[in-house]
């Protein structure tokens, strides 16, 4: 550390009270204080002159320090790069032989960020989770979510000899799972361009050798899904959550589909407060087949006075 006075090292912010030197920042309530008369200092502590005060009492202010870790990215966002302009750091051009060297060191930079297969997939892989995260309107920390659970999967070597367009989806679903994110399963096929099948079979791959473990979705969540869907007032889906918790208290959904159950509750929701409303909609939205729909509307109707 350099001594007190020296380029590189500020000056002690002094006390405009006691006079004292001895002013700490308070990282909880991001003022500075005196420790000795307790007194708060009225300096901004946005102000560029007090940056490094802030650095040596322990905040650290990462928004001046370039893009946040992400991740998302195949190299975390903690990339170094060698600019192409051939001038030095006053803007003077180089000398043949140096440029040289740069271009040599620029190749080399270039080609130790993507020095394994590793690497490589997981450029390629995280490029086309972005993308397909922007279109399905993910929040970050799913994306996030994702991005670490194929990251786990590429150190285990399970991206080799398999699809990189099944595990990306696989990923997504997961994370959609862990985080409830209303996002099913044909939602991420459509957005992926392939079937459910082949996230189906990677997704179970990835439960598999990763151990993780899924939050089971309740009756209630599908019920909202497929309102929010089909776009159902709020008077509707507040009927429905009140006839699923009569099924509940009698009993009914043991052992059956929740989505089956689900949507034959909305379809008796909607009747009750007179919103039209076709079983083939909700058989579409529900992914569920007429015949189910019916049969848990007769039994629900059977055993609950509505």
């Amino acid at each position: 550390m350099l001594p007190e006075g020296k380029i590189g090292n500020p000056k002690p912010i002094v006390c405009e009270y006691c006079k004292s030197d001895s002013v700490i920042f308070d990282t909880v309530s991001f003022e500075y204080v005196c420790s000795s008369c307790g007194c708060v200092s009225n300096q901004d502590p946005n102000s560029d002159s007090n940056m490094n005060n802030r650095s040596n009492s322990g905040y650290i202010d990462r928004t001046r320090t370039g893009m946040p870790e992400s991740l998302a990215a195949h190299n975390k966002g903690l990339s170094t790069l060698i600019g192409i302009g051939d001038t030095d750091a006053r803007g003077k051009a180089l000398e043949p032989s140096q440029k040289n060297n740069i271009q040599r060191l620029r190749t080399w930079n270039n080609r130790a960020q993507l020095n394994d297969s590793i690497s490589r997939n997981l450029e390629k892989a995280l490029k086309l989770l972005n993308n397909y995260g922007d279109k399905l309107y993910l929040s970050q920390a799913v994306i996030e979510g994702a991005a670490y659970i194929y990251r786990k999967a590429a150190i285990k070597k399970l991206a080799k000899g398999r699809s990189t367009l099944g595990l990306v989806g696989a990923a997504l679903y997961a994370a959609c799972r862990e985080t409830a994110t209303p996002k099913t399963i044909t939602d991420i096929a459509n957005a992926c361009n392939i079937t459910t099948k082949d996230i189906m079979s990677h997704y179970k791959l990835i439960l598999k050798e990763l151990s993780l473990q899924m939050p089971v979705l309740h009756g209630p969540d599908y019920v909202t899904l497929i309102c929010n869907r089909l776009q159902m007032s709020e008077k509707t889906k507040r009927e429905a959550l009140r006839i699923y918790s009569m099924v509940q208290q009698c009993r009914i959904s043991i052992g059956k589909n929740p989505r089956a159950l689900a949507g034959s509750i909305i379809y008796i929701a909607s009747q009750n407060c007179n919103e039209f409303l076709r079983q083939v909609e909700i058989c579409q939205v529900a992914e569920i087949s007429t015949v189910s729909l019916r049969k848990r509307c007769k039994e629900i109707k059977s055993r609950i006075e509505i």
